[in-house]
């Protein structure tokens, strides 16, 4: 599939969870959740600790979601990265996006192993911000991941 129909598809989903929201109100996992959130989507934040953060509540993982949630972004060190997987496949998620910025990625091959046999669409490559209202930063950003190849055309969804 192409990685424009796969953004496209996961950003119509209207019940998102991002895993890694923290206090640090800059953090990529807070933005992303604030960009998602302006664009209409239903948000929730995972974070163990299960506390307010940026005056929204966060739950302690994703099966704790009320009523579900349909994508899970995962913007976590690719050490939690297997458990969010889990997590999801076990909260009955379809989708799961695997951020990819300029720092470390979000994930491992265990994570997307994890990912794939639990029959969850993945995204690996990229930020939901490229493709969600990008500002201008995210649209130089994507040109210039596309352009060193670190997002390809094409993407495989599942195994």
């Amino acid at each position: 599939m192409e990685m424009q129909e796969a953004a496209r598809a996961f950003l119509a989903l209207r019940r998102i969870a991002v895993a890694g929201v923290s206090r640090k109100a800059q953090s990529p996992a807070n933005a992303i959740a604030r960009r998602l959130r302006e664009t209409g989507h239903e948000v929730f934040a995972i974070n163990p600790s299960g506390e307010t953060i940026d005056g929204e509540p966060s739950f302690p993982s994703v099966d704790a979601v009320p009523g579900g949630v349909e994508g899970v972004v995962v913007v976590t060190s690719a050490a939690h990265a297997r458990l969010v997987a889990e997590d999801a496949a076990a909260a009955g998620a379809e989708w799961i996006w695997f951020h990819q910025g300029l720092g470390p990625v979000s994930f491992d091959d265990e994570a997307l192993e994890t990912a794939r046999r639990a029959g969850l669409r993945v995204i690996s490559v990229g930020c939901p911000m490229m493709y969600c209202a990008p500002d201008g930063f995210h649209r130089c950003a994507k040109g210039l991941f596309r352009f060193f190849g670190r997002i390809p055309k094409e993407i495989q969804l599942t195994t």
